[in-house]
């Protein structure tokens, strides 16, 4: 299978590593637009039930705060995972 127009033997291992790069940004940027979209509909459907109260906004500051500290241990563990298995040649 060609990568960009390449012959599988013409593709250099700079090249398969930049597109590696290339789609996991692609990914991040994806998973982090997800992210957002559901601490939107989550947070605001869940604190913003009554309009103008005043305990809105520590209810919104709650919530993001909450699914942040999720999005930092999952990332984190999802890092650690794919880096000990391209150490260990799994990848």
């Amino acid at each position: 299978m060609a990568l960009f127009g390449s012959t599988p033997a013409s593709t250099s291992t700079s090249e398969v590593e930049t597109f590696k790069q290339q789609i996991s940004q692609e990914i991040a940027v994806a998973n982090a637009t997800d992210l957002v979209g559901k601490v939107s509909d989550n947070c605001f459907e869940k604190c913003l039930q009554r309009p103008f109260s005043n305990g809105n906004e520590a209810c919104v500051d709650q919530c993001l705060a909450k699914y942040m500290r999720a999005w930092n241990v999952i990332s984190k563990t999802y890092i650690d995972r794919i880096q000990n298995a391209s150490t260990s040649g799994e990848i």
